[in-house]
């Protein structure tokens, strides 16, 4: 069974009914599979089809596998509201999973398909703004994926520094990331720091086990040295569909403000939204900061004018139901004969990935590259023969723009040079403009080839990267210090720095700040509930000092000179003895704390009371002190949703479902976990609640949790609610030793069907992948004694809640046990009853019988990777487990090897990791690593117990 390249015609026709591939697509296609490599840039016209790479991506991971990668990254520097490429992804995964067999489709399915997976043959997962990312984003590292995300996800993870993602986590993301994935750039132009430093990390490894990521930087506005780059060609300009996109008729026209220095944000707001007032039509008025935004909006909905707003400061769930409303009236392939005037004020967060098509463009000044995104949503088909663009710019700006630095200025005079300058006043009507500059795609290729490159955002400094500093990032665990930060790399040397992000929960609005860890340990914050803002507007919204108009779309500006105004209103906060406001900093359950706002850092997740204010449907308001609704029902958790039992589930669902019958809602919400009815009761409820709701995260979440749904008591007095709802054990799995330690059935797993059954998977895994027989056995073999340290009998008496008698009288031991993994008190007094020494890990005790096992053995292995292994098996020992001496030392036999736990501390294990990362590559180890972590926690969410 093979494809050949003239397939991809079909496979297009199959995924996508009615469609062709673009010739410049098809020609992509031929060239890969010819020359057996990509091209070093892809320069293609916005509306024509950029994001079909992911077509071109997954046809090759299934005819050409030597030239294509597992994983597909669609990377851009934007928080994006309107996610094409994702919304392209689903369609994909949709049509491979309903493909006919024989079909074009069904065979690229059936050849991605791998052994033992009986999930989706493609996932597909989108990482929402800047630094927030899902926890477990892929099951399995060998199935084919594809992922949408920024360039600070992507670029954090990639270097072993994730942000927002604890120190035991990002060995994880970093093989997933970095090895076998294909990552496409859009917008390579605001890139270049991390493509450069991409470059340098993948040439100072080995790659000794595994391929090295593909890089394809895309953009409509490539420069003439970047190398061999894929373009359109005159079959293109000839095609029934891309030309008459390319000639499109549009016009731009320049408009400039009357400003001063203290009149600029005012007046520009007047004039873009007089203008977008005025326009008749289906208007845009993009601009370049979210404060901008809000201005224009809140002066259009105070004139009566049907308008909203999208920046990508906003949550996931709100942005989700603000385009439900929203998004049906602005798609480019939308029923026009039901037009109605409409207003969208939007940031740059509309360049990049959102398929809108408006009749008039009222955009503020900026860079070129910009300009020519912006240009790509009015008459984006063709069709609207009286398109009008309008750039806007204030006479008081200066080179020194704090957005788009001295390249605003520069594009404004060089547009001035090519068409006629107008000044605005009251009541100015765009489509009465005259002498404008054509605009079409076509033209502003041909315009740009004698386009400075003054008109380009600076390029800043990229500080050259050096082994060390690499593999000071390999050491995830302990962190070294000083830690070299990753975003210089990422961005170069700017006032830029990682957001910060924000979650809003109910729990804890009146909890006292010594609670607020516990409250949230049932149910950790989600991607979907996250709003990321650049760290300085944080400190500022917190401590009520001053507003920040400045805050874009773009990588984070984190300027702490930026303008500002002072805040109308000082709103309360819980601040602690020296007045200084309070917010609980989350890395995962076993490391949160309670900080005071100056300590926030860049990168971080913060959870704060709803009663804070800040944020509405719209997204980030930092003058907005009305309380904001907790989201976290609402938030999307992929196959394993949670639902808390409570206030918090029926304000949500009425502030964003006004479908749900309220008294099913209310049913719900009261139900009580210890009632023996409960379960069925929530069951008919649950059911009846999903029959009225539409294709939302919630109404999916109703429906796998109606057909599959367990009620997790919590401690009322910690979470504020009574319990919760989930479908499985991985809605609260983690790695830490509760979470690994516990499973959502309350059946105590036996230790030896446990290994049995992660070497079983983990073998699964690394055969699938490809990887050498003798790996292959090294990994089994860690995966099979990974928990064997679990065996030392104060573990055991942890996993028996405390109870010592029942331990010793137990017929097997445990890898998990049947503790409520919510309930975060009772492992406390299990540990504490046990004896167990505190801080000791049961990963130390199963490397130590491994190392002596395979010493005495004959087994052709390496001794160090699987001893190394294990001892990572929890995200640790990277390079060093905590050295915890045991005080009251146990001699622990098992298959005739006895180990004291008194020789658990391994001083040899940063030799160890150093040797490992030279053998095998540093993401090549981290690869090994995941294999077999990801197996064990595979293995846990489906209680799988290594029977038949």
């Amino acid at each position: 069974m093979t494809l050949a390249a003239a397939d991809f015609a079909g496979f297009v026709a199959d995924v996508h009914p009615g469609r062709d591939p673009f010739p410049w697509q098809q020609a992509l296609v031929d060239t890969i599979v010819k020359t057996g490599r990509w091209p070093d840039g892809v320069d293609v016209p916005t509306g024509l089809g950029k994001t079909a790479l992911l077509d071109v991506a997954v046809f090759l991971a299934a005819a050409a596998p030597e030239v294509a990668r597992r994983r597909i990254m669609f990377v851009v520097d934007r928080r994006l509201v309107v996610d094409e490429a994702y919304q392209h992804a689903l369609r994909i995964q949709h049509a491979l999973a309903l493909a006919a067999p024989g079909s074009i489709a069904g065979t690229v399915a059936q050849l991605l398909r791998v052994d033992g997976d009986d999930g989706p043959v493609l996932e597909v997962t989108r990482m929402r703004g800047g630094a927030t990312w899902d926890r477990l984003w892929l099951d399995r590292p060998d199935r084919t994926a594809i992922v949408t995300a920024t360039i600070d996800q992507v670029g954090s993870r990639l270097l072993f520094r994730g942000y927002g993602v604890s120190e035991h986590a990002r060995s994880i993301d970093a093989a997933l990331v970095g090895t076998d994935s294909l990552l496409i750039v859009d917008e390579a132009h605001l890139a270049e720091p991390f493509l450069i430093t991409l470059a340098d990390a993948v040439s100072f490894d080995t790659w000794a086990l595994t391929r090295a990521p593909i890089v394809v930087p895309m953009s409509a506005t490539t420069p003439a040295d970047t190398g061999q780059v894929h373009r359109i060609g005159p079959e293109d300009e000839a095609h029934p569909i891309a030309g008459p996109r390319l000639r499109a008729a549009k016009r731009l026209h320049l408009v400039e403000v009357k400003t001063t220095k203290t009149s600029t944000d005012t007046a520009m707001a007047d004039a873009i939204s007089d203008m977008a007032a005025t326009a008749p039509g289906l208007r845009a008025a993009l601009v370049n900061t979210v404060g901008l935004g809000r201005a224009v909006f809140t002066r259009l909905r105070a004139r009566g004018i049907d308008t909203v707003l999208l920046t990508g400061r906003i949550r996931g769930v709100d942005r989700d139901y603000l385009l439900a409303d929203y998004y049906p009236r602005l798609a480019a392939d939308r029923d026009r004969s039901t037009d109605t005037p409409l207003v969208l004020v939007a940031t740059q967060t509309v360049e990049v990935g959102a398929n809108i098509d408006v009749d008039t463009l009222i955009t503020e000044s900026a860079s070129w590259p910009a300009l020519v995104q912006r240009l790509g949503r009015l008459d984006r088909l063709g069709s609207h023969p009286d398109a009008v663009a309008v750039v806007v710019h204030p006479s008081s700006a200066t080179t020194n723009d704090p957005v788009y630095g001295p390249a605003r200025a520069a594009t404004w005079d060089w547009l001035i040079g090519h068409s006629t300058l107008h000044s605005y006043r009251r009541g100015l009507e765009p489509a009465t403009l005259t002498d404008g500059l054509a605009a079409s795609p076509a033209e502003l290729r041909h315009l740009a080839t004698d386009a400075p490159a003054e008109l380009r955002e600076p390029r800043p400094y990229t500080p050259v990267l050096l082994p060390a500093t690499l593999d000071a990032w390999t050491r995830t665990s302990p962190t070294p210090r000083p830690d070299p930060p990753v975003a210089p790399y990422l961005h170069g040397i700017a006032d830029a720095a990682p957001a910060v992000g924000i979650v809003w929960r109910s729990e804890l609005d009146t909890a006292p700040t010594d609670r607020w860890p516990a409250a949230l340990h049932a149910v950790p914050p989600a991607s979907d509930e996250t709003l990321e803002v650049p760290v300085a507007a944080v400190r500022r919204w917190l401590t009520s000092a001053t507003t920040d108009p400045s805050v874009t779309d773009l990588a984070d500006q984190d300027r702490p000179d930026a303008p500002h105004e002072p805040a109308a209103t000082r709103p309360a906060r819980v601040n602690d003895n020296n007045g200084r406001p309070l917010v609980l900093r989350y890395r995962d359950r076993s490391n949160t704390e309670v900080i005071t706002a100056a300590e926030i850092r860049p990168g971080d997740l913060i959870v704060v009371p709803t009663w804070y204010g800040g944020c509405d449907r719209y997204g980030w308001d930092p003058t907005s002190t009305d309380p904001v609704v907790d989201v976290a029902d609402l938030a999307d958790r992929h196959a394993n949703p949670i639902l808390r039992l409570g206030p918090a589930l029926t304000t949500a669902a009425g502030a964003y479902h006004h479908d749900l019958p309220g008294e099913a809602l209310a049913a719900l919400a009261a139900v009580d976990p210890d009632d023996p009815a409960a379960p069925a009761a929530c069951r008919r409820l649950l059911t009846d609640l999903a029959a009225t709701t539409l294709n939302t995260p919630l109404g999916r979440a109703l429906r796998r949790l109606a057909a599959d749904t367990r009620i997790i008591a919590t401690n009322r007095d910690e979470t504020g609610y009574p319990a919760l709802l989930t479908t499985g054990g991985m809605a609260l799995a983690g790695d830490d030793t509760e979470a690994s330690s516990a499973i959502v059935t309350g059946q105590p797993m036996p230790l030896d069907g446990h290994q049995t059954a992660v070497a079983a998977r983990a073998r699964q895994f690394a055969t699938n992948l490809g990887l050498p027989a003798d790996i292959v056995t090294a990994v089994e073999l860690a995966a099979s004694g990974h928990d064997t340290g679990k065996i030392d009998p104060r573990f055991q008496t942890m996993l028996h809640g405390g109870d010592r008698l029942a331990a010793e009288i137990a017929e097997q031991p445990l890898a998990k046990s049947g503790i409520n993994p919510a309930d975060r008190a009772a492992f406390r007094r299990a540990l504490r009853r046990s004896g167990y020494p505190t801080g000791m890990r049961h990963e130390a005790l199963s490397a130590r019988i491994a190392a002596h096992r395979l010493a005495a053995g004959d087994d052709d292995v390496d001794v160090d990777l699987v001893v190394h292994l294990i001892a990572a098996h929890h995200g640790r020992s990277r390079p060093l487990l905590p050295p915890v001496t045991d005080p009251a030392p146990q001699a622990i036999t098992v298959g005739g090897v006895t180990v004291s736990t008194a020789d658990t501390v391994d001083w040899s294990a940063p030799r160890r990791f150093a040797g490992l990362n030279t053998r095998y590559g540093r993401w090549g180890l981290a690869l090994l690593e995941t294999i077999v972590r990801l197996a064990d926690i595979y293995c846990s969410a489906r209680n799988e117990d290594g029977r038949p």
